[in-house]
């Protein structure tokens, strides 16, 4: 089978070797789609061996000795432990997920880690209520326009978006935004829009000065959610910005949910699938690239003008 992994000399491979053999709670899946995401980007970026492809979706071909929720011929979303942008893979039977015949191979596979991120983030994290109002930061990417579509289901009638340039607005206000500005214009913008009471809800995947300008803008009792590090910078808050105010600041990787409790990603699967079976959350796809373009794939995602997710096709 063709299998993409990150080699330290010559960057970005795509090479052969054999099937994975699955056991015990394994599920081998015979890959239809995979998605590029930015912890795909991380271990390219910092040119060192890794696997990438961290969501996909297939069809089960063959199942472990002690698999009892997936059978073999079920058309599944799943998060791997071996990579996703490869013909078959491996993954642990709490993290595949069967998906309805009516949801196209390309919306699930744009989904798996925009949707349920979306939906830990605003329904477990920090739930919203339609008295809320929202910054959702990098609005125009997969989680971004996620976050808001499920905001705006919400009854949210002040949605903020910012992007890094307003060649991406529209992305933003076809999800659902009722604003957006730039990543350098939004502290300005925001106290005008909200007549100097600024927001309840940040949702942050930037970090950097970008976290440091939300604080000027989140309202007192109001929760910046932390969950991302797009810039590569480090943000300084003080005690100050917190204590007196009642704001708080919360952390999340989605990474590490399905690491350390798989099972609540399991519990949150059947109502994340039901958002996408219902088509009340649709993802923007960009482009779809072969498995054996997948250098060309992520050279075009560093440059950061998509709008909306890449995907990688399988050859088979």
């Amino acid at each position: 089978m063709l299998t993409v992994r990150m080699n330290e000399q010559a960057g970005i491979v795509v090479e052969e070797m054999n099937k994975p053999e699955p056991k015990g709670f394994e599920v081998r899946v015979n890959v239809v789609m995979s998605s590029l995401n930015f912890a795909d980007l991380k271990v390219v970026s910092a040119s060192k061996p890794g696997q990438l492809g961290i969501d996909l979706v297939g069809v089960v071909d063959q199942v472990g000795e002690h698999v009892t929720k997936v059978r073999v011929g079920d058309r599944v979303i799943a998060f791997p432990k071996t990579s996703g942008h490869a013909e078959y893979a491996i993954a642990n039977e709490q993290l595949v997920y069967r998906i309805p015949a009516t949801l196209s191979w390309e919306q699930a596979a744009a989904s798996p880690i925009v949707v349920f991120l979306s939906y830990f983030l605003t329904k477990e994290i920090v739930p919203l209520s339609h008295e809320d109002s929202i910054i959702v930061h990098a609005a125009s990417g997969g989680v971004g326009t996620t976050l808001i579509q499920l905001a705006k289901r919400t009854g949210l009638k002040t949605i903020i978006g910012t992007v890094g340039s307003l060649d991406k607005a529209e992305a933003a206000y076809r999800a659902g935004a009722s604003h957006v500005c730039t990543y350098q214009s939004f502290k300005n913008d925001t106290w005008a829009i909200t007549e100097g009471k600024g927001v309840s809800v940040i949702f942050d995947s930037i970090a950097g000065h970008v976290t440091e300008d939300s604080l000027h803008v989140l309202a007192h009792f109001g929760t910046l959610i932390q969950f991302g590090n797009a810039s590569g910078q480090k943000s300084y808050v003080s005690n100050e910005d917190l204590h007196k105010s009642c704001r708080s600041i919360k952390g999340f990787s989605f990474g590490t949910m399905r690491a350390f409790k798989p099972d609540r990603v399991e519990k949150a699967a059947s109502k994340v699938l039901d958002l996408l079976a219902e088509g009340t959350v649709k993802t923007e796809i960009d482009r779809v690239f072969s498995l054996t373009e997948a250098k060309n794939a992520y050279r075009y995602f560093q440059t950061r003008k998509h709008q909306g997710k890449i995907l990688l096709k399988m050859n088979h």
